[in-house]
């Protein structure tokens, strides 16, 4: 089986945000020169995941941000908490650094965003196309949820995320 790789490189400067990459993908079809088949959406990161959602509608979006922002409080010591910040705040006990993985100067407190992206995104999506065209529902897209984006302040550097989409091509599709 031949499938098609196109990777979306970015950098993530603002804190938590949806991007809709449904029209990045839709492209990556029109490329593929393919008629049906599955896309598989992929983030490579642990506090990135990936949505299938409405997205076009700006006070959904506010709803959802706000949503997930409350409801998983943010580490008191993160770089995000100041005197000001209007969400709840708790001690956890992960920091960046103790990674034996992490090969970078990290001194932020994320374990809020690893608990946020397994409560409200996943790592990866699968969704077939039929004809050269997605198969979603009418108020559907496909986003990136990201919740650990970093402005490049202090010792916590911009993030700069990756994120796969695979077009996987169908034989033949055949109704049963």
């Amino acid at each position: 089986m031949k499938a098609f790789l196109k990777e979306l490189k970015f950098k993530s400067t603002v804190h938590t945000y949806l991007k809709d990459i449904t029209k990045e993908v839709e492209k990556a079809i029109k490329k593929s020169k393919t008629q049906d088949g599955f896309i598989y959406v992929n983030s490579k990161h642990t506090t990135l995941g990936v949505v299938v959602q409405e997205i076009a509608e700006p006070n959904l979006l506010e709803d959802i941000l706000h949503h997930s922002l409350s409801v998983v409080p943010e580490d008191k010591r993160s770089t995000r908490v100041g005197k000001d910040y209007p969400h709840p705040t708790k001690d956890y006990l992960h920091r960046c650094q103790d990674n034996p993985f992490c090969d970078e100067v990290d001194e932020d407190y994320n374990a809020a965003a690893h608990i946020r992206a397994l409560s409200f995104s996943h790592n990866s999506v699968i969704i077939p196309y039929r004809r050269g065209k997605l198969e979603l529902g009418k108020y559907q897209q496909i986003a990136v949820f990201e919740f650990d984006g970093r402005n490049g302040k202090g010792k916590n550097p911009i993030r700069v995320r990756t994120v796969q989409i695979w077009v996987c091509p169908a034989e033949k599709i055949i109704p049963l």
